[in-house]
């Protein structure tokens, strides 16, 4: 069996990943409704954690390292989420979504290991198989948020889509609805039954170069394989920076060196 169904948490608890469904419903309820989230992602992530009166900045880069994806620490009762700008945006949306499973634990669980530990994913548990038992409820979580049974009912519906003899087309049309990477596609039609494992397994096979260049003849799913790697964030850090200056509580030097070292830092990680 493919690994990426081997190590999911459907093939390996169904029992812990209806918990995670009904995690997800709640959650959906809460922060969400009804809405198709693809890179509202972030903006959720942002508003769950402020919603538990808890400072929180995110972080967006290029990284080089693109075995790092993501990771989330908390330093001086702040929590830091950092996603990894260098990778096509699908995989930075599943990547943030990854995470707040992790923050969920956290803040609803009392989970204390993201406080001792942080969490770090990395690119093997994004793009192959989880192997550590939360970072399989991990992408379960995310890919349930990101494309949720009722939303993916309705959508079928909408475009008349048909997973009979489903083809890389068919996968092509879930990523450009849902925003999410292709193999967390395939999996979510494995886990609602829309295709059998024989049919799962021969789309898991197909080679990315081929999945790549479906995507230049077709242009499905296109903008979500952007790499942002341009797009840099230090969470709210320029907005204070402006505040600071405008209601003048900070001298002026303090504020020209720390615009420098600011700049710097933007233009090393613009660098080729």
């Amino acid at each position: 069996m493919c690994k990426v169904l081997e190590n999911s948490l459907f093939v390996k608890d169904k029992k812990k990943y209806k918990v995670i469904t009904e995690c997800v419903t709640r959650f959906n309820s809460l922060y969400n409704k009804n809405n198709i989230i693809r890179d509202d992602i972030f903006n959720i992530l942002e508003n769950y954690v402020t919603r538990h009166d808890m400072p929180f900045s995110l972080l967006r880069y290029p990284i080089e390292d693109k075995e790092l994806c993501a990771c989330t620490f908390i330093r001086k009762g702040c929590m830091f989420v950092m996603v990894n700008s260098d990778l096509p945006l699908s995989k930075q949306i599943f990547a943030a979504a990854h995470e707040l499973y992790h923050i969920y634990c956290y803040l609803e669980e009392n989970d204390p290991v993201l406080l001792q530990t942080g969490s770090i994913l990395e690119s093997n548990v994004l793009d192959d198989a989880a192997k550590e038992v939360e970072d399989m409820e991990a992408n379960a979580f995310a890919a349930l948020l990101l494309a949720p049974k009722e939303r993916l009912e309705e959508q079928t519906d909408v475009y008349n889509l048909s997973y009979k003899d489903a083809s890389v087309q068919t996968i092509l049309r879930i990523m450009e609805i849902f925003a999410i990477p292709y193999k967390a596609a395939v999996l979510r039609l494995f886990e609602e039954d829309k295709i059998d494992i024989k049919t799962a397994r021969r789309l898991l096979q197909v080679d990315e170069s081929e999945i790549n260049k479906q995507i230049d003849l077709t242009g499905k799913a296109a903008r979500w394989q952007a790499v942002t790697k341009n797009l840099i964030r230090f969470g709210n850090l320029s907005e204070q920076m402006y505040d600071a200056e405008r209601m003048e509580s900070v001298r002026q030097e303090r504020l020209e060196s720390d615009t420098a070292r600011l700049s710097e830092l933007i233009r090393r990680l613009n660098k080729p």
